[in-house]
Parts: C-alpha cells; sequence; structure tokens
C-alpha cells in the first residue's frame, strides 16, 4: 500500500530515537520525497509552504483523544489501566492496540467515550498483558469511520512493558490537537486532480508528517511526506502541500496527516477529514 512505501522511505533515514521515550536523539531536518505509481503522470513535485504566523498553543483545540494514563516512559507489569478524554466518536467507540516496538501487536480491545452521543468524555480500559523481559511498546487508542473501516483519529503514548518488577506510572498533562487539518475542510469537494492540504501540526521526528488520500474503498491512492515550518523541534508549525490524486468518478474520500513513527511500522498521531473526490 502506498502509506506503506511512505514510511519506507522515511525508515531509511530514521534512527531508533523515540517517539515518546527518555532519551531521544535530536532529530536532524530531511527533505520531503515525491513517491511515485498512482501519481498522474507529469505532475511536479509538491513542495511543502509555511507564510502563516506561528500559532501559539491556546488558539489550537484540544486533542481529539487526549491519552492521561499511562504517561510517557510509563513502566507497567501484566496490565495496562488506560485513561483519558475523547470527542465523540461513531457510537462513542474507540479501538485500542498495544504494539511491541518492532511493530508486533501484543494486544487489542475497544472501549467507550461514557457520556451520550455527540459529546466529549471521558474513556477508560484495562488491557491485560504477558511479556518475557522488558520491552518498549506503544498504546495506541484511535476512532474509525463506519462507512470503510479506516482510521480517522489516532493518538499514542510510549511505555515500557514489563515481565516483573515495580510498577511507575508516569504523569500525562492535557495539551492541544498534535495535527489540525485547515483546508480541505470536512465535507468539502475536491475536484481537478489536485487537493491543496493545510494546517498546523507537531512532527516528532525529523519535522516529517505525511499526507494520505484514501477513496472511497478505503484505499490509498496517493501519499506524499511534507516537513512542518515549525520554530523548533517538538513545537506546533505550519505545512501546506499540492497532493496530485486521480479518480473517474465522484465519491466519498478521507484525506488523513500523519505523524510516522521513528521507533515502529505506524503512527505516533493521525487526523482526518472527510471530503468528495471528484475528477
Amino acid at each position: 500500500m502506498l502509506k506503506t512505501r511512505a514510511l519506507a522511505v522515511l525508515a531509511s533515514t530514521l534512527l531508533l530515537a523515540g517517539c515518546n521515550f527518555p532519551g531521544a536523539g535530536a532529530p536532524s531536518a530531511v527533505a520531503p520525497t515525491l513517491l511515485p505509481d498512482t501519481l498522474p503522470p507529469g505532475e511536479m513535485t509538491p513542495t511543502s509552504l509555511s507564510t502563516a504566523p506561528f500559532p501559539s498553543p491556546p488558539a489550537l483545540p484540544e486533542e481529539a483523544i487526549l491519552i492521561l494514563e499511562p504517561g510517557p516512559g510509563s513502566r507497567l507489569v501484566g496490565s495496562i489501566h488506560i485513561s483519558g478524554i475523547a470527542d465523540t466518536t461513531f457510537e462513542q467507540n474507540l479501538g485500542i492496540r498495544v504494539l511491541l516496538d518492532d511493530g508486533s501487536l501484543l494486544a487489542q480491545t475497544s472501549t467507550i467515550i461514557d457520556v451520550p452521543l455527540g459529546n466529549r468524555g471521558p474513556f477508560e480500559a484495562d488491557v491485560p498483558f504477558t511479556i518475557a523481559g522488558e520491552r518498549n511498546a506503544f498504546i495506541e487508542v484511535y476512532s474509525a469511520s463506519p462507512r470503510d473501516g479506516g482510521i480517522t483519529h489516532l493518538n499514542s503514548m510510549g511505555v515500557i512493558l514489563a515481565e516483573a518488577g515495580p510498577v511507575d506510572i508516569a504523569p500525562a498533562s492535557p495539551h492541544p490537537e498534535d495535527i489540525n487539518i485547515h483546508a480541505p475542510v470536512s465535507g468539502a469537494t475536491v475536484s481537478g486532480g489536485v487537493v491543496h492540504v493545510e494546517g498546523i501540526g507537531i512532527a516528532s521526528f525529523e519535522q516529517t508528517l505525511v499526507v494520505t488520500v484514501y477513496n472511497a474503498d478505503g484505499a490509498a491512492i496517493a501519499t506524499l511526506p511534507l516537513i512542518v515550518a515549525a520554530p523548533d523541534f517538538g513545537l506546533p508549525g505550519t505545512f501546506s502541500i499540492d497532493v496530485p490524486y486521480m479518480v473517474a468518478r465522484s465519491q466519498p474520500g478521507r484525506i488523513t496527516v500523519s505523524d510516522p513513527s521513528a521507533v515502529f511500522l505506524g503512527d505516533n498521531h493521525l487526523a482526518s477529514v472527510e471530503v468528495t473526490l471528484a475528477p
């Protein structure tokens, strides 16, 4: 799939420096790479642009899926208690996955946002696990589309899972949304074979985010990486890119902007907007 190809391009330059782990190495800049194949022939390589001023964090909305426990770097033994606050989702459902640092799935479950539909509210779940020794792992909490089952929003937390020993729960604090897509807006119709994507985001490694266009079947039809123009690493910055795509007919689609992990084959964070894709 195209997204895997995009991550493979990025992964060739990534060291195993962590997203949420203590002691991560300092990233260095990397140029965006245009991926071939399903893009229309003859298109120019999109470039990332940024002319808007950097916003202050209070200008950004709350994180759509906020994980409050466990915090980054927590050491957990035998079971994971996960809690947080999330925006409303389809039937208030949230998916939960626990991935080891090699990308393998250790555990998977689901939970609900414990308020009436249409409201932001708390969620929690307990996930037992069995592991030998001690491993870095990632907890992913995500919402999915009722249309195609694709992930519409995802947040993650890096932790340490252990077979035995002390439990150490690190604190986690509320924070603004990591990836804010300002264009296109939800429900927009994009046409002409190019979608303009812009917003404000935080990239966890090498200032790189990835834009992916999905068609009505949930298949990725275009993927491009971009560089966030931020004042410093770990701070929000603007992003802007034009992504060529190709469809034969008007259809529902989804635009995602994701923050690929430097540690495992997956995403630290993902945001999306639902659109109509027109030729």
